[in-house]
């Protein structure tokens, strides 16, 4: 690692407020699919009797999928280029993610994180950003979350 640097004149590599979201539908196969590549053998996850049985209208998805979803978007959007154009790279120094209510297969399910703050910290080289999120569908909150990443200019 290189010795900490000031950020000088240079823009932050985002700014308070910066918002993205997703939008994705899972199908019985993908969530099967899903669960199964994240050891998740929980049968609401992939029978579709037993997910009836517990009161389901059908397969639902695992925590631990859309929680990759939702992590996995904030690696994806932060290492894009910043609003000013500058490339960034991006790592995940920890998230904070509550179920609120289950995602359903083939159901529209929209992902979201705002930028809520960004500061410099020079022993880490970079800025240290939380950013807030939220998954809803149509049926209302699903997930909420808090990701606190190192943010830098690559």
């Amino acid at each position: 690692m290189t010795a900490a640097r000031s950020p000088g004149d240079r823009a932050p590599p985002t700014v308070v407020g910066e918002t993205f979201s997703l939008v994705v539908r899972l199908s019985d196969d993908e969530i099967r699919a899903g669960s199964r590549a994240l050891h998740d053998l929980n049968p609401l996850h992939h029978e579709l009797a037993a997910a009836r049985a517990a009161g389901y209208p059908g397969l639902i998805a695992s925590g631990a999928h859309t929680g990759a979803i939702f992590m996995g978007m904030t690696a994806t959007h932060f290492s894009s280029p910043a609003p000013d154009g500058a490339p960034r790279s991006v790592l995940g120094l920890g998230f904070d993610i509550r179920f609120r209510n289950v995602v359903l297969a083939d159901e529209d399910i929209t992902f979201r994180w705002t930028v809520e703050s960004s500061a410099w910290k020079g022993s880490l080289n970079g800025y240290v950003t939380r950013s807030i999120g939220e998954v809803r569908t149509a049926r209302g909150l699903v997930l909420t979350g808090v990701a606190n990443l190192l943010l830098r200019h690559a």
